[in-house]
């Protein structure tokens, strides 16, 4: 092995560290360098790691979150752990990241350099990779759609993806492209909703000179640029029937013709399409042919919302917070408990396109005080339109008409005395509600509520508040 090569090893107990060392000295695989697994990216980057190896003593959640730092400063990084906790498994690791190697905390000396060497050979093709998408998560959603993809992306046909507005597609796409041992050809993208049909014609499948006025000279399209690679069709449920037929004839036969073209011109692309319209929808209507769906329609990967994989959030927020701290140049910044219930609770229309936006702008602004007021105006006009998007426990207290009624036929009755009442009563049960959650923990309530300590005693006091 090269002993130049930096060899980073994660583990905060000093035995097992020691352990660790001990490996990579005997073994001869490079030189090590150990970091607590609480290590910042800025740390990880100044050791200029080669290679990582994670300790056993780290739980599957510890390990992701170190993963994602690494995958930040490299994305071709390999990663040798011997956690078996949870999701960071020897069968579900490498669908959760790329170039995870599976160690036992037991392994022999032929076996570990084994996994090196093939590590250190594979790494030419991985520095081709250093673009490699991640997708982030932990869910059975992101495993679920992980193995899916790495099984098709093999198999030289075409897909579509479908799935709202920032979920991710692109993303499914370029893994797919990379995955697939087309891998080392050029995958190009083309979104059929930023150009009207007229440009966009000539931009997919290129025109010949004399086709218009200003073509002065041939120009390849996207699809000629894509020739031993993938094509990208972003949004294709936007084209139009015209360039439908076009398209059809590129999937079927495999040929396509230049704008101005007298030939046909045979094409070795891959087509992966992409899509946030209900295209059987659009079949039904007729804005969409039924022949192309189903020539598209061959394997389906639907991408789930982020509201329906809440619990990939928390590992999301840690991946954004550290890629553009590092980005940015910033220290990390702390996120209160309060924050917290509302990026969980929140139902993300913009999924995590929104999700990455709010967090980057926190980290810009050093500030979270813009996020209660933005997503309360969003929850407003979502349950104006008959959408909920918080959860049935969200403490807010609606009287009905009876009660109203009730107050008005009081004599002492005024708008300002129903007010009063009104907000008590939402105070209370907003107290309560979160003294349940917190399982009556007063500092954390108190920290939740962005209100003193003493203030919440003296309301506990005063509402006569009592554990059940």
């Amino acid at each position: 092995m090269d002993p130049d090569l930096n060899i980073l090893l994660i583990e905060d107990d000093p035995s097992l560290l020691a352990g660790l060392v001990r490996l990579v000295d005997s073994h001869k695989i490079g030189r090590p360098f150990t970091v607590s697994p609480e290590a910042g990216i800025e740390q990880l980057a100044s050791l200029d790691p080669d290679l990582a190896i994670l300790g056993p003593s780290l739980n599957g959640d510890r390990c992701i979150k170190n993963v994602q730092k690494l995958k930040i400063l490299d994305p071709a990084m390999s990663v040798l752990t011997s956690c078996t906790d949870g999701c960071f498994s020897k069968k579900t690791a490498p669908f959760l990241f790329e170039g995870i190697y599976h160690i036992s905390s037991n392994i022999h000396q032929a076996e570990l350099q084994k996994i090196v060497t093939k590590v250190f050979q594979d790494k030419a093709e991985q520095k081709i990779k250093s673009d490699f998408p991640m997708i982030i998560g932990q869910s059975q959603a992101v495993i679920d759609s992980k193995k899916k993809l790495q099984m098709v992306a093999k198999k030289d046909i075409t897909l579509l993806i479908t799935g709202e507005t920032g979920t991710g597609k692109e993303l499914i796409a370029r893994s797919i492209h990379y995955y697939s041992p087309r891998r080392f050809g050029p995958l190009v993208k083309v979104n059929c909703g930023s150009l009207p049909d007229e440009l966009l014609e000539s931009e997919i499948f290129g025109f010949q000179k004399g086709a218009f006025t200003d073509a002065h000279r041939d120009k390849p399209g996207r699809l000629e640029l894509a020739d031993g690679g993938t094509l990208f069709i972003d949004e294709i449920g936007d084209l139009s029937l015209n360039l439908q037929v076009k398209f059809l004839q590129v999937l079927e036969e495999k040929e396509f013709t230049r704008l101005g073209g007298t030939f046909d011109k045979a094409i070795n692309t891959r087509v992966v399409a992409a899509t946030n319209a209900d295209l059987q929808k659009k079949v039904r209507d007729g804005s969409f042919r039924k022949d192309l769906f189903y020539r598209l329609n061959i394997i389906h990967i639907e991408v789930p919302p982020l509201r329906k994989r809440k619990e990939d959030i928390p590992l999301l927020v840690h991946y954004f917070m550290n890629k553009y701290c590092y980005e940015f140049k910033k220290e990390l910044l702390m996120i209160p408990d309060n924050i917290t219930r509302i990026l969980m609770e929140y139902h993300w229309p913009g999924n995590i396109r929104e999700l990455e936006n709010v967090i980057r702008r926190a980290i810009a602004l050093r500030d979270w005080s813009f996020l209660t007021q933005e997503l309360k105006s969003d929850r407003t006009m979502e349950e104006s339109d008959g959408v909920s998007s918080v959860d049935s426990s969200w403490p807010f207290v609606k009287w009905g008409d009876d009660q109203i009624e009730g107050y008005i036929r009081e004599n002492e009755f005024s708008l300002k005395k129903i007010c009063k009442d009104y907000i008590s009563e939402a105070e209370r049960d907003t107290i309560i509600n979160t003294l349940q959650k917190t399982q009556w923990n007063r500092t954390k309530t108190a920290q939740m509520l962005q209100v003193s300590y003493k203030t919440l005693l003296n309301r506990i006091e005063e509402f006569n508040l009592k554990p059940k």
